[in-house]
């Protein structure tokens, strides 16, 4: 869909921070190295490799209990720096109604691989926007799915609340979700994870109108068209803002952006949602009637069956 001379959004950074999706004619081609397409994380493979390439054995002598103890340490040192205090400051510019949050593709935390710590301080990003979302007296759930988890990993996530998903984790995603999504390849994000999907806030690698320069392999140039409308609808409705660089870990959170639904998107997302469940609601509703009235059929039948007979029975009295 690329390359075609087509209208393409250009960002422009508000007062408050947040970049506003502006529309303008792009003259880059798919390929160029400027613009939207810049992003490193759109090219790469997402945390969760294919279990097959990932070393089987957790770390020695490795627990739930350590792995909390480290996820502790590394939340207070977490707290101290820049893109911390910069993501709270973005998420306090917004009343949120967050309900559920969802983390998808995170990578195993006990795996004996260097990627484990990189996986660790992105478990303490999200952790921390629930945090500020309970401090508003919020009651959230949280959820995660990771094809790599162990069982050393299932444990430790339930110490800290998180539900762990075997799959379809989406069905959790509504307009009162906060997405967690750090670099799960476009391809698999969007048409699997966020079709038809609108939460409210969204953290994680920058979603693009057009995907055409990262599309080098058959299986993305089949999804491409798919992507890029799924995108471009996405972009459409948010308001986005990139973190600053995280200095303790420049692999773990380097390059991620926060979405949020726009100001009057949220409200019309929000009455989709209550049309449809009010739709839900009467059609459950007519077809309970209608089981009444089958069944008061059936009683009516039944009674004048009855009548039937007993005027026959003193006929022949």
């Amino acid at each position: 869909m690329g390359g075609r001379g087509r209208v393409k959004r250009q960002q422009v950074e508000a007062d408050d921070g947040w970049t506003v999706i502006t529309h303008g004619l792009s003259s880059l081609s798919v390929g160029s190295k400027s613009g939207r397409g810049k992003g490193k994380r759109n090219g790469t493979r997402h945390n969760a490799l294919q279990a097959g390439s990932m070393p089987t054995a957790t770390v020695d002598g490795l627990t739930a209990e350590k792995l909390l103890h480290d996820f502790n340490n590394r939340t207070e040192k977490w707290e101290a720096t820049v893109c911390a205090q910069h993501l709270q400051n973005i998420l306090a510019k917004t009343e949120w109604d967050i309900r559920d949050a969802v983390c998808i593709g995170i990578g195993s935390f006990s795996r004996d691989w260097e990627h484990r710590h990189r996986a660790m301080w992105q478990l303490v990003l999200f952790v921390s926007v629930v945090s500020h979302m309970r401090k508003k007296n919020l009651e959230v759930k949280l959820y995660a799915q990771e094809p790599a988890f162990t069982p050393l990993d299932h444990e430790f996530l339930s110490l800290l609340g998180i539900g762990v998903c075997t799959d379809d984790i989406q069905t959790h995603i509504t307009i009162h979700s906060f997405v967690f999504s750090p670099f799960v390849d476009w391809y698999i994000l969007l048409p699997i994870f966020l079709n038809g999907k609108e939460p409210v806030l969204y953290v994680g690698n920058e979603i693009l109108d057009d995907y055409g320069a990262f599309a080098q392999s058959e299986e993305k140039r089949e999804k491409l068209e798919e992507c890029n409308e799924l995108g471009e609808k996405w972009l459409a409705k948010r308001d986005m803002v990139r973190l600053r660089d995280f200095e303790m870990h420049p692999h773990a959170l380097n390059g991620m952006v926060v979405y949020r639904v726009k100001n009057g998107e949220e409200n019309e997302v929000d009455s989709k949602e209550v049309a449809q469940e009010k739709a839900n609601k009467r059609e459950a509703k007519n077809e309970g009637k209608d089981h009444v009235e089958e069944a008061e059929n059936r009683s009516d039948q039944e009674t004048d069956t009855r009548e039937e007979k007993k005027e026959i029975t003193e006929t022949d009295s």
